[in-house]
């Protein structure tokens, strides 16, 4: 019996071919696009430093923190690291009193990426929320917790603080995502520049020396949340003014979340 003739032309066969390639190159593309990138032992930042967003807190503990703002410190922090994409960098400090261009680092990471980042195709979302949580996030409450529990300092450096970490090489204009968290009552004092000598005068600080040194911060959101005083030396609302007008001239989108 003869053999009946296939009807399928060569043109099918090879676009049966350029389908198969098709498919092949596609799986190659979805693997390498999950590729890891090679990570820094001690911090689980990328080695080729793209770092996705960088956030520094900076924690004013120059005053001690009541038992009651814990709660608030921890939950403020927990939103910054929540908030932070995968492999973004967070590094916390405090000011330094005895070298107030040289603020105390405290903690630096980079986030593992939450379990709402994890692709489910490749990926155990279980696992990736589990390791968030004991290589990046315990990690940071148990610094942030010494830090706040540190001894008061003689002296609150803020705006040398903020120098510093606008000055900072990992801080800079090339970098995307910048942002400063200000965790403190903000009363600025130190022997370049003090609220209490001088009120919280901006145009008191412009001519003092402190001021020849305007930090480059551009693109950067800085965000403060002030520490609750039963009562302030200065008022609040002066404080806001100076520290909003120095953002302002830094060039930084300043904002009080309360």
């Amino acid at each position: 019996m003869p053999r009946r003739r296939s009807d399928k032309g060569p043109w099918f066969w090879r676009g049966m071919i350029a389908l198969m390639l098709g498919v092949v190159f596609a799986l190659f593309a979805v693997v390498a696009f999950n590729q890891p990138p090679s990570l820094m032992a001690d911090s689980s930042c990328r080695m080729d430093r793209k770092d996705p967003a960088h956030t520094i807190i900076l924690i004013d503990q120059s005053d001690p923190f009541n038992p009651n703002d814990l709660d608030w410190v921890y939950e403020f922090v927990d939103a910054e690291a929540r908030a932070l994409p995968k492999y973004g960098r967070l590094t916390v400090m405090t000011p330094n009193a005895a070298s107030p261009y040289d603020p105390k680092l405290v903690y630096y990471a980079c986030s593992s990426g939450s379990a709402a980042e994890a692709n489910p195709i490749f990926q155990n979302p279980k696992m990736i929320e589990q390791t968030w949580q004991t290589q990046f996030y315990a990690p940071l409450l148990e610094n942030v917790e010494a830090a706040l529990t540190d001894t008061r300092q003689p002296s609150s450096p803020l705006v040398e603080a903020v120098y510093s970490i606008a000055d900072r090489a990992d801080f800079q204009a090339g970098e995307t995502d910048r942002r400063i968290v200000l965790v403190s009552d903000l009363m600025q004092h130190s022997e370049g520049f003090s609220f209490y000598r001088l009120g919280a005068d901006y145009e008191a600080y412009l001519d003092s020396d402190l001021a020849k040194m305007s930090p480059a911060l551009e693109n950067v959101d800085v965000v403060a949340r002030i520490v609750p005083r039963q009562i302030y030396d200065l008022p609040m609302a002066d404080v806001k003014a100076f520290w909003r007008a120095y953002f302002s001239e830094a060039g930084a989108d300043y904002g009080s979340v309360n």
